[in-house]
């Protein structure tokens, strides 16, 4: 809804405003894995093969959910390329990111009006190989030298990248990377896709009638055709998600190389 700049007439109601409605629309699919052991597995093994399948199947779900949703999120249109490269193609080694690619892509949104989140930072989520990056920029270790804390929590003491100019940094290994980049003497360069956005840029759904779940089955269940002799288990799990961009001008997807990052 466009800001009000008419004065209103003393007695007399303005016309009706007539908001914009956009619909937003997303495919929620499924996703799930299992596999199969015997009895003799489950009852001889020196380990619990049903607990650690839990295990290793939960973080699985969690990971897969993960990298659905940054399939997304990463696809933004709003893009900027490091230094003076001009396309994903042209990001050669050395165009890395810094504290001056920061505050451009957050001077981006902040000029697209876009939200900040409740505790009023931006979040960009950025590889370890990018945090890495980060820690050997003059700019932001001087910022963090100064701030007015300075105890065990202080980022430098802590190894974990903290607020820098409102923006909150998430460190993950699901970053999206690309080995697309200009090449050199020693190889392709990787492009890094570290993507910064705010409060309602996108969104995620599931499917209510079919929530996230574990799925074990004893030996025997399968019956008679498959399990006669009732010989085997298995162990999977099943989800629905869907994840879709709601406002591409609420996030700056900064695409860049790093040092680590060169093959």
């Amino acid at each position: 809804i466009s800001a009000s700049t008419t004065a209103l007439t003393e007695g007399t109601f303005p016309a009706e405003t007539v908001p914009t409605v956009v619909t937003v629309s997303a495919t929620v699919n499924t996703y799930g894995q299992w596999f199969r052991s015997t009895e003799i597995v489950r009852s001889q093994a020196f380990d619990d093969i049903k607990a650690e399948g839990t295990k290793a199947l939960g973080e699985t779900m969690a990971n897969s959910h993960d990298q659905l949703t940054r399939n997304v999120v990463n696809a933004g249109s709003t893009v900027q390329y490091a230094s003076t490269s001009g396309s994903r193609g042209g990001v050669a080694s050395g165009l890395y990111i810094n504290s001056a690619e920061l505050r451009e892509a957050i001077a981006t949104l902040k000029g697209a009006d876009a939200p900040k989140f409740d505790d009023n930072t931006y979040v960009c989520i950025i590889h370890p190989d990018t945090e890495q990056d980060l820690f050997n920029d003059s700019a932001i270790v001087n910022a963090f030298s100064y701030a007015a804390n300075r105890g065990p929590s202080n980022p430098l003491a802590s190894g974990e990248l903290g607020n820098y100019l409102g923006v909150k940094f998430v460190t993950t290994s699901n970053s999206a990377t690309t080995a697309t980049g200009l090449s050199g003497p020693n190889g392709q360069t990787t492009v890094y896709l570290t993507v910064l956005f705010g409060k309602g840029y996108f969104g995620e759904v599931g499917l209510s009638a079919m929530t996230s779940e574990l799925i074990y089955h004893e030996p025997g269940s399968s019956g008679a055709l498959n399990d006669p002799l009732s010989q085997v288990w298995s162990l999977g799990y099943k989800f629905a998600h869907a994840a879709v961009r709601l406002d591409e001008n609420r996030a700056v997807r900064i695409e860049h190389a790093s040092p680590a990052g060169t093959i």
